[in-house]
């Protein structure tokens, strides 16, 4: 994951959730047979930041094969038109600007594997693990790419980051809607296919969406015995996220609930909730507003109720107890028997109730029955399908790369006043708001040393910074020492502070200094008729955007392509096209058609295997000033892996081939 001044993606990671001691199952838990059963906890998607361009060792490579084999999504009903899987709690639906999308990750944090990758993965697996392998088709004269592509999978609805129960999907292909790039339907298109429909079916007054949750509290309220009332309407304006009041109703039924006493019996309630809007957390705000909030609801719960629960009984971090257990769905133009479907309530909330309300358990099942949906999985093998998703073994190799980073860092020049290190990519040259703040507990395992740690560690003397890197790039850092290493002040005690940092400061910014940059970047030198390989060096002074999007005018790069080269194909196994054909030419039965057609393709698409090697030496220091002159459309050459200036498709196809 590295690209040419040396870029690199970074990657957020999922912690797993806190178990109850021996009565937790795990994604592990799979069945033996890789296909039916349920899984009732989520897998741990932990995976963190790119290291050091260091190759993996193969013990490496075989862990991270393990680790994606127990990677498993429970599919609890597929039709031809839809989807619903078991959503875990801790993993959000999607990527968006609050979870830190692929593109705006919070930094030193790492981009979680969201539900809408994770069933489109499941169902790829399902669709062909019976499918033949590569090596079973040498020789048959059929070609090795004859799998299924990928179907891509749109949200219907979602649920809150910390809650779990069903989660339904339509097929993305199938649909003539308009999808954002979230996954989810845009309403401001106009066509007619199964996620507009089902959209629709979702908001139609007949459907119903049966939520369980369990609360702080007994079950009264102001004296009165909301037991006893069965179900009841709540209704009560809310706020949406832009802060604008809207109507919602809630139905609820307080089911059962028991008073506290004692630590191992806590006020606790379970509740069954349909709401007829879908306003903003519109559950959680209505059981606040009725003193009862949802255990673990940070937002709108009892801050006290859920320390002692996380602290001392082990409620998940991130885990709000709140559970889509059964969906029913008006018909549809494309679903006409409607969908009625039930998520078995996940062994964490199970357990709450197992351990320190058992009684609750024993009051509600005869309701929860009634209602239709299911405390337990059901035992029949061929209730639900499992499939696998998985996280690039990329990735999971520079996870373990990371755990076992040093913090070393090489001296290039080192003299009594300052020193030039070599800055390695991914790798930060300081904290600040960018890499999150510095009390936060979890940064540590979330970020790697930065650069003005790792030279203070190795020096043994406090440094400061003359200039700074992106975090992807990598090269020459130059630093000064905080305070020479001889002087000192008429006392003899105190050092004399070095005044070198502004002076090499002022020197940086001087017209004489030169600072050149190398940078691999997406094309062959050409671009709108401009050969740029004969031009030399050139000065490219079109203006940048700062931060905030304010242009800046005085922006100037000299720029020199170098080289440029057009690599040959890789195909999804790795190999080149040259490898293929040889390959080929070594099979005497002449059944190579099918594979002389597909390297034929592969050889007309160019998508990132046209390379420029190109020098810049910048004037003026504005924020992405290289990348964003590069990329610009004068010049038409991004930096490969610069995910906010670059080509998206492009920094994927390096990524993973």
């Amino acid at each position: 994951a590295i690209s040419m001044l040396h870029l690199a993606r970074s990657f957020r990671s999922m912690t797993p959730p806190h178990q109850f001691p021996n009565q937790q199952s795990t994604a592990a838990d799979l069945c033996s047979n890789g296909r039916r059963c349920l899984v009732t906890a989520a897998a741990a998607a932990t995976s963190t930041t790119t290291s050091e361009g260091n190759a993996a060792t193969s013990a490496t490579a075989a862990a991270a094969a393990e680790t994606n084999n127990n990677r498993t999504v429970t599919i609890l009903q597929r039709g031809p038109n839809h989807i619903v899987a078991l959503k875990p709690p801790a993993v959000v639906c999607h990527h968006s600007g609050w979870a830190g999308s692929r593109s705006n990750t919070k930094r030193g944090e790492e981009p979680e594997i969201p539900m809408l990758q994770r069933v489109r993965d499941a169902i790829h697996d399902i669709d062909t693990r019976d499918l033949p392998l590569p090596e079973e088709m040498e020789g048959s004269g059929s070609s090795s790419n004859n799998k299924p592509p990928m179907r891509k999978v749109n949200l219907v609805h979602r649920l809150d980051r910390g809650a779990s129960g069903a989660l339904l999907l339509t097929y993305a292909e199938d649909d003539d809607d308009t999808i954002s790039s979230t996954g989810s339907f845009d309403s401001q298109a106009s066509g007619r296919g199964n996620t507009a429909q089902l959209i629709e079916a979702m908001a139609h007054p007949d459907s119903i969406k049966t939520y369980i949750a369990l609360v702080r509290g007994e079950g009264i309220l102001h004296g009165e015995d909301l037991k006893q009332k069965g179900w009841f309407e709540i209704s009560r304006p809310i706020k949406d996220e832009g802060g604008e009041r809207k109507e919602a109703s809630t139905l609820f039924n307080f089911v059962a609930g028991q008073p506290e006493t004692g630590h191992d019996r806590p006020r606790i309630s379970l509740v069954l909730a349909r709401p007829k809007d879908g306003r903003w957390h519109q559950i959680r705000r209505h059981l606040n507003g009725l003193s009862h909030p949802i255990l673990g609801d940070s937002t709108h719960g009892h801050s006290k109720t859920n320390g002692i629960w996380k602290r001392e009984r082990n409620l998940p971090g991130e885990r709000i107890a709140l559970h889509l257990g059964r969906l029913e769905l008006v018909p549809t133009e494309n679903i006409p028997e409607g969908i009625d479907v039930s998520a078995p309530l996940l062994e964490d909330m199970l357990n709450m109730l197992r351990v320190y309300a058992p009684g609750v358990l024993e009051r509600s099942l005869p309701v929860l029955e009634q209602e239709g949906i299911l405390v337990e999985a059901k035992n029949d093998d061929d209730t639900y399908q499992v499939g696998k998703y998985t996280i690039p073994e990329a990735v999971l190799e520079s996870q373990a790369m990371a755990k076992d980073d040093s913090g070393d860092v090489e001296i290039l020049v080192q003299s009594d006043h300052y020193v030039v290190v070599r800055k390695p990519p991914v790798v930060v040259v300081h904290h600040s708001n960018w890499t999150g703040k510095r009390s936060d507990p979890k940064r540590r395992w979330k970020q790697i040393i930065p650069m003005l740690q790792r030279v203070r560690d190795k020096t043994g003397r406090r440094v400061n910074l003359v200039h700074r890197l992106d975090r992807g790039a990598s090269g020459c850092l130059l630093l000064t020492f905080a305070e020479t290493s001889n002087e000192r002040s008429e006392d003899g005690e105190k050092k004399v502070p070095c005044k070198v940092t502004k002076t090499l400061i002022e020197s940086m910014q001087s017209p004489d200094a030169t600072k050149t940059y190398m940078a691999l970047c997406d094309g062959d030198g050409t671009w709108n008729g401009v050969n740029y390989l004969d031009k030399g060096w050139f000065t490219f002074d079109k203006p940048v955007k700062d931060e905030w999007g304010k242009l800046i005018d005085d922006s100037r790069t000299d720029i020199c392509f170098v080289a440029s080269a057009t690599l040959p194909p890789i195909d999804d196994t790795g190999n080149t096209a040259e490898n293929n054909a040889a390959a080929s030419s070594g099979n005497d039965d002449g059944n190579n058609t099918n594979n002389n057609s597909d390297n034929s393709n592969n050889n007309n698409n160019m998508e990132g295997r046209k390379v420029s090697i190109v020098l810049a030496r910048p004037h003026t220091g504005r924020w992405h000033q290289i990348r964003q002159h590069l990329a610009s459309g004068t010049i038409g050459h991004a930096i490969l892996g610069d995910s906010s200036h670059g080509r998206s498709r492009t920094n994927r196809l390096w990524k993973k081939k």
